[in-house]
């Protein structure tokens, strides 16, 4: 087993080193294609600037300079499209390193759990001791008694008794809270001006001024 593990650790890393010499190579060879395209579309332009120059010294300058622009287009659009197939290529060939990428780890981690496994030690498995009829007799003997009549009755008190306690902290808090509310209305009360005496009204001050 720990044999199998480390050739499969020794696979993964010579696929590893394949697949980065693979990638080495794709990439020069992307980077020469690249540099072609430049090396078009500066030649199309230098032939365009060449070709117009010449034009200026024709009798029909209009009809030149449209055939100069015509074969520079050409040029640029046959450069365009190679540059996308090239882009298209590049983009493939970087999600198949991915995914093989992902594949060697995978691989790795498989590997190095089967090298784990391989150098643990087996597991002995000790089954439980079947206890003796006499100890489960005794065990039987030690159970505790269910509880009787006087028990339940005992326990039933109880709970009606803090069922009471906790009615009564309920009812000595609602009372607490109505004398608090009672108080403030007395309070705001005592604190209200009083009202104005009335104005006497003119038949009733004139006897006094007589």
């Amino acid at each position: 087993m720990r044999r199998r593990a480390w050739c499969g650790l020794l696979i993964v890393a010579a696929c590893a080193c394949t697949a980065g010499a693979h990638a080495s190579e794709a990439d020069l060879q992307e980077k020469a294609q690249r540099d072609k395209l430049d090396a078009d579309r500066a030649a199309a332009q230098a032939a365009y600037d060449k070709a117009m120059r010449e034009c200026e010294g024709n009798f029909v300058v209009s009809a030149c300079a449209d055939k100069a622009k015509a074969e520079r287009r050409l040029a640029l659009d046959r450069a365009a499209r190679e540059q996308a197939a090239l882009d298209d290529a590049a983009r493939k060939r970087r999600a198949e390193e991915r995914r093989q990428r992902i594949a060697e780890k995978q691989q790795a981690q498989k590997a190095e759990a089967a090298r784990g496994a391989a150098s643990v030690p087996p597991v002995q498995i000790r089954l439980p001791r079947q206890p003796s009829p006499a100890a489960s007799n005794a065990k039987a003997a030690r159970r505790p008694e269910p509880r009787s009549s006087e028990a339940a009755a005992a326990a039933e008190a109880e709970a009606a008794e803090r069922q009471l306690q906790s009615q009564q902290r309920r009812e000595r808090a609602q009372a607490h809270e109505e004398a608090v509310l009672k108080r403030n209305a007395q309070r705001a009360e005592q604190r209200a001006p009083a009202a104005p005496l009335p104005v006497p009204s003119a038949s009733a001050a004139a006897p006094a001024l007589r």
